[in-house]
């Protein structure tokens, strides 16, 4: 039995919850009340002191996003995961990599940049995506890419709860790479912080809602 203080032990455990139940129900509100609680602050905490990304350059008009490079070790998939997905529809895997690559094609292109398509970035690659800025400089350079090549990087993406996710904790890199001379010419490293995923009931739709959040605030100033 677990007493209450400051109440006799025979009353502290008949709690209006009822009985020994009532304890492990206490224990259960307790538990989902400090994780709301840090979910709460680490939401706030990364909201403070966060800075702005830099603007792009002058002169960026046509730009090729490469393939995100994933540093977290995960697969990090946000359809094609059960088996249902995978055998009975046929359903295409695709990851947080391949979404993040996607939404910051299609931001640019609603900014009024040109982004050149999927198959000119799968002729220029050959299969091989590059796994760090200086990798992707080097062939962007070699391929002779028009205008400029964008490289992304996901350090870290990691979700609060594996159901009913409250927010991801995210870092994501960016580079813009001149393609006429392999230059660095913006960047952009965030911080680690959780990106709100409100509404989301699996991993699948919380990690759609987090790329969209990393997408927005990258680009902000483009």
């Amino acid at each position: 039995m677990t007493a209450i203080v400051g109440l006799p032990a025979d009353r502290a455990t008949m709690s209006t919850l009822g009985g020994r139940g009532g304890g492990a129900m206490i224990s259960i509100v307790g538990i989902r009340g400090v994780a709301a609680l840090l979910s709460l602050l680490a939401i706030a905490a990364g909201c403070i002191h966060r800075p702005t990304a830099p603007a792009p350059p002058q002169g960026v008009h046509v730009v090729t996003v490469l393939p995100a490079a994933n540093r977290t070790g995960d697969p990090l998939l946000i359809t094609g995961t059960s088996l249902l997905e995978r055998y009975a529809f046929r359903t295409e895997r695709v990851t947080v990599a391949d979404a993040l690559a996607q939404e910051a094609a299609s931001f640019l292109r609603a900014r009024g940049y040109r982004v050149n398509e999927p198959s000119t970035v799968e002729g220029t690659l050959r299969e091989h995506a590059p796994d760090s800025a200086e990798d992707a400089a080097r062939l962007a350079s070699k391929a002779g890419l028009e205008g400029f090549a964008l490289y992304l990087e996901i350090r870290r993406w990691e979700p609060d709860a594996g159901t009913h996710p409250a927010f991801v904790i995210v870092a994501v890199s960016a580079a813009l790479i001149d393609a006429a001379n392999g230059r660095e010419v913006w960047s952009v490293r965030q911080p680690v912080h959780p990106a709100p995923t409100p509404g989301a009931v699996t991993l699948g739709a919380a990690y759609g809602i987090a790329v969209q959040s990393v997408v927005a605030d990258v680009f902000a100033s483009w």
